[in-house]
C-alpha cells in the first residue's frame, strides 16, 4: 500500500479522536480515514507546536518545516497545508514527496513580500502536486505564482453529510445562523443588515471576532461545540455565509465554504455573499442566494426573501444536500485524492 503522511499546521490528533466516537465530523481530516479502502496507508504526523505569538516561536514555527522531511522518510508522499519550505525542503533533502492542500496560498502569496514571494513560489513549483479547491485558485496557482498545469488539479472541499445529515425543513423556527472563525468573515455586514428584523441571529465565532460590533437585541454571539452545531443547523431557518470582497487581505480566499457545506448537508437554504471561491460551491438560485460583499441592504432583501418564501427555502436547501451528496462526501474526497497521491508518487 502506498503510505502518505497527513502533516497540518496544528495537531489533528484530538479532532481524529472526537472523529471516531462519533462527536466530530470527518470534514478536515480530508478523507484520510476512508483511503484504506482505495489501497493507502494513510497516517496523521502532528509537526512540532511552538507559539507564533512570540518571535522566538515564529521562527522555531516556520524552521519545523525544514526538519520535517526527515521526521517523513518512511512515508512515499505526504499530504499537507503547509507551504513555507517543506515542498521545497522535502525535495532537497529526497524525503516523500509533497501534495499541498490549497486553502490561502493564493492570499499568503499576494500579502507577502517581494523575498517570500520568491520563497513561496519556489515552494510550490517544488511540490509534487498542487490542490486547489476551486477554479480561481487553479487559475493564479498557474499564472500569478507559475506552477507547472500538469501538477495543479482542483479537488472540491468535503463535507461530513453523515454528521450532518439532512433535516426536513421546517419554518416554524425563525432562528437565522452564522458560523464561521475566519478572519474574512463578515460579521459587520450582517449585524447590520440583521438591525431591527423580527428574527433571531446567533453567531457562532470566537468573541474577538464580533468583539468591536455593537449587537442588537436580536443578534446574541456564542462558541459551541459539534454536537449543539448541528443541532442548531437543524433548527434554522437559515444560515447566512457573510464574507469580504475578493481582495481582503486578511483571513483566507477558502473561507465560508466549509460552513456553507455544512449547511447544505443539513438542507438548510443558504445566503452567502459575492466571493469568488464560492462561485464553485453556491450557484445563485439555485442552492442558495448569493448577495454582493459589504452590503447589508443587499444582504438584507436576501435574507427576508428566504424567509419570506417557505417553497424557495425548501427547494434551496434539497439542492445543496443534493450537491453535497454527489460532490462534496469525505468519501468522495477520498476516492479523487487516491490517484493524485499515487500519481505524486510516481512523478507523473
Amino acid at each position: 500500500m502506498l503510505r502518505a503522511a497527513f502533516v497540518f499546521p496544528n495537531s489533528r490528533a484530538a479532532l481524529a479522536a472526537a472523529v471516531a466516537a462519533g462527536e466530530a465530523p470527518d470534514s478536515t481530516l480530508f478523507g484520510l480515514n476512508h483511503l484504506a479502502r482505495h489501497d493507502v496507508d494513510a497516517e496523521l504526523v502532528d509537526p512540532p507546536d511552538y507559539d507564533p505569538a512570540r518571535l522566538i516561536g515564529r521562527i522555531r514555527w516556520h524552521a519545523r518545516e525544514l526538519g520535517l522531511p526527515r521526521r517523513l522518510a518512511s512515508f512515499d508522499v505526504a499530504f499537507t497545508p503547509l507551504i513555507n519550505v517543506l515542498p521545497l525542503a522535502s525535495r532537497v533533502l529526497r524525503g516523500p514527496r509533497i501534495v499541498t492542500i490549497n486553502y490561502g496560498h493564493a492570499l499568503i502569496y499576494e500579502r507577502s513580500s517581494r523575498l517570500r514571494r520568491r520563497v513561496v513560489r519556489a515552494s510550490l513549483r517544488s511540490a509534487a502536486r498542487v490542490v486547489c479547491i476551486g477554479r480561481w485558485q487553479h487559475e493564479h496557482a498557474v499564472d500569478r505564482i507559475g506552477v507547472d498545469p500538469a501538477r495543479v488539479v482542483t479537488l472540491p472541499v468535503p463535507i461530513d453529510d453523515g454528521f450532518f445529515p439532512s433535516r426536513e425543513y421546517d419554518r416554524n423556527e425563525s432562528l437565522v445562523l452564522s458560523v464561521g472563525k475566519d478572519d474574512a468573515r463578515d460579521f459587520a455586514t450582517l449585524v447590520a443588515a440583521a438591525r431591527g428584523l423580527d428574527v433571531r441571529v446567533q453567531i457562532v465565532t470566537k468573541p474577538q471576532f464580533v468583539r468591536d460590533l455593537a449587537l442588537p437585541p436580536n443578534v446574541t454571539v456564542d462558541s459551541v461545540s459539534y454536537a449543539r452545531l448541528r443541532e442548531l443547523y437543524a433548527q434554522a431557518a437559515l444560515v447566512v455565509v457573510p464574507q469580504r470582497r475578493d481582495g481582503y487581505v486578511y483571513g483566507s480566499e477558502g473561507g465560508g465554504i466549509t460552513a456553507s457545506l455544512e449547511a447544505a448537508a443539513s438542507a438548510r437554504p443558504l445566503v452567502v455573499t459575492e466571493r469568488a471561491l464560492l462561485r464553485d460551491y453556491v450557484t445563485d438560485g439555485e442552492n442558495g442566494l448569493v448577495a454582493p460583499a459589504e452590503d447589508p441592504q443587499a444582504l438584507r432583501e436576501a435574507i427576508e426573501r428566504v424567509l419570506g418564501d417557505r417553497a424557495l427555502a425548501a427547494r434551496l436547501g434539497a439542492a445543496g444536500r443534493a450537491r453535497v451528496e454527489r460532490d462534496h462526501t469525505t468519501r468522495g474526497f477520498a476516492a479523487r485524492l487516491a490517484p493524485v497521491l499515487r500519481d505524486a508518487n510516481a512523478g507523473h
